[in-house]
């Protein structure tokens, strides 16, 4: 009996210290740049470290159970959490479904472009630390009822994994990210391999040469701009634009990206919510019409519209690596090289829809200093810990800067035959009711998102009855699915929709 327990308390000590060497290092990683203002913020930012901690223990304890499963996984573990935290630290990005879906596209040489000597050694120091501790475990440690543990432990995995409490705080940090961003990538690789039915209607683009681009915005609340009569110069430069009508009253039926994206793209409304996970987007319909279709992503892919990303002819990621995790720099300017290349293909009809970051939490991250008009801002990444006037101000920053955006993909399609509409995918709490972001529940507020049009010239002398009855319009209230049948008409697309009720341009 004592033998037994020595042998337990040898385990649990070996146990213990791998937990302390991956607590702090690549755990630590994953948390030293979270943004935090008080002894509050601290706390809470070292108590979820610690939950990960205990986490990794529990994982690190039932790979050690076995010397051979332990021999075949610790290494491989402990070189992949190396390489996240070298990446993380150096490059400001994490292991993303995007990560793992550009790595193995990429050829030999672009991959290998990403590998220096630095993290070479990384990786042999790791490896060097790693085969003693193996040898170690052969030797020194012996485990009694190893195979019952080990099937507790795969019990215990599909409990967290099925527990959406006690895995969400898994999901973006090591090293169950490794886990749960494979996981996405092939659950998302399936849902793409769907088959939804194409539709029957034949459509028919009567323009010989027509660009429309649909700017998908993010938590942009309609009161907070400026053209809206907001108080603040937060949208300077579309005010000052001629051919641009805003669209002022328009009802989000979801306060959340996952669930209004599908709703968005699709035939989906309030009476067929579901439609947007059976039927294709209005991309199917401009492919149809002969257009060039591409999809410029600022944000992380989703389960549930991830599918009508990869409809387009051309998909490009321009945010890989980049999460909410990561409190660096994530800009709507990394889409402008992209988008410019896109326009200058020589192709005759075009359409471009550009998901981009906008206006999310963590607000600081999302505009350039030089855009940091509104101080002061907030200081920390939870929410509680700053004031409503650092909110707000940090906020107004994001618009006045996607503003600047919108002004750089406009002066792109001037000399074009060309539309661009502008709709966010939802609002966002501003303090109503004592509630902030978009993460504690659905109120009220994340349902009046910003929305506008612009258009060309050349667009209003093609199409002179479109524009006379966007302007006639313009102050009508409209639910987001006005989207689907409006932008098929922006387009010139004829077809059996465009007679919808919800179409702004009828």
């Amino acid at each position: 009996m004592m033998m037994q327990k020595t042998k337990v308390k040898s385990l649990i000590v070996f146990v213990f210290l791998l937990t302390l060497f991956y607590g702090f290092t690549f755990i630590l990683i994953d948390f030293i740049d979270t943004p935090v203002s008080s002894i509050k913020d601290i706390f809470l930012v070292s108590f979820r470290w610690g939950y990960m901690v205990v986490m990794t223990a529990v994982l690190l304890y039932f790979l050690s159970v076995n010397k051979y499963i332990f021999a075949a996984t610790f290494p491989i573990l402990s070189v992949l959490c190396s390489v996240l935290s070298y990446y993380k630290l150096t490059f400001h990005v994490e292991l993303t479904q995007m990560v793992i879906d550009l790595a193995l596209v990429n050829d030999f040489r672009t991959s290998f472009d990403a590998i220096s000597w630095q993290l070479v050694l990384l990786i042999i120091i790791i490896l060097v630390l790693s085969i003693p501790t193996v040898i170690y475990r052969f030797k020194h440690i012996k485990v009694k009822y190893g195979f019952l543990q080990l099937i507790a432990f795969f019990l215990l995995l599909f409990f967290i994994d099925s527990n959406y409490t006690i895995s969400k705080p898994l999901v973006r940090h090591t090293p169950y990210s490794i886990y749960y961003s494979f996981k996405s990538y092939f659950e998302n690789k399936r849902l793409i391999a769907e088959t939804r039915p194409d539709f029957q209607e034949k459509v028919q683009c009567k323009s010989d040469s027509i660009t429309v681009v649909f700017v998908l915005g993010e938590s942009l609340s309609a009161k907070n701009m400026q053209i809206n009569g907001y108080k603040r110069n937060t949208t300077p430069y579309i005010c000052k634009e001629k051919n641009l009508i805003n669209l002022s009253h328009i009802y989000s039926e979801y306060g959340y990206t996952h669930e209004s994206v599908p709703y968005i793209l699709t035939r989906a409304d309030r009476q067929h919510p579901d439609i947007g996970y059976e039927e294709r987007s209005f991309i199917s319909l401009f492919k149809k019409a002969g257009f060039k279709t591409t999809w410029l992503a600022n944000q992380e892919s989703i389960n549930t519209f991830v599918y009508f990303m990869n409809e387009c002819d051309t998909l490009i990621n321009v945010s890989n690596g980049k999460s909410l995790f990561i409190f660096s720099k994530w800009l709507d300017e990394d889409i402008l090289p992209h988008y410019k290349k896109v326009l200058n293909n020589g192709l005759a009809k075009q359409f471009l829809l550009v998901h981009t970051v906008g206006s999310h939490w963590y607000y600081n991250n999302h505009y350039p200093e030089r855009f940091k008009k509104y101080n002061p801002v907030t200081q920390s990444k939870i929410v509680s810990s700053n004031s409503h006037e650092e909110i707000i101000n940090a906020y107004d920053n994001t618009i006045l800067y996607s503003d600047y955006i919108w002004h750089l993909l406009i002066n792109e399609l001037r000399h074009r035959n060309a539309i661009l509409i502008y709709l966010s995918d939802h609002s966002e709490n501003l303090g109503e009711d004592g509630h902030y972001t978009h993460g504690d529940g659905d109120w009220p507020a994340q349902h009046y998102p910003g929305g506008f049009v612009w258009y060309s010239d050349k667009f209003k002398s093609l199409y002179p009855d479109k524009i006379s009855h966007l302007e006639q319009n313009k102050d009508k209230a409209y639910n987001t699915s006005f989207l689907f049948y409006s932008i098929l008409d922006a387009g010139d697309i004829y077809s059996s929709f465009l007679n919808h009720p919800e179409n702004i341009f009828r």
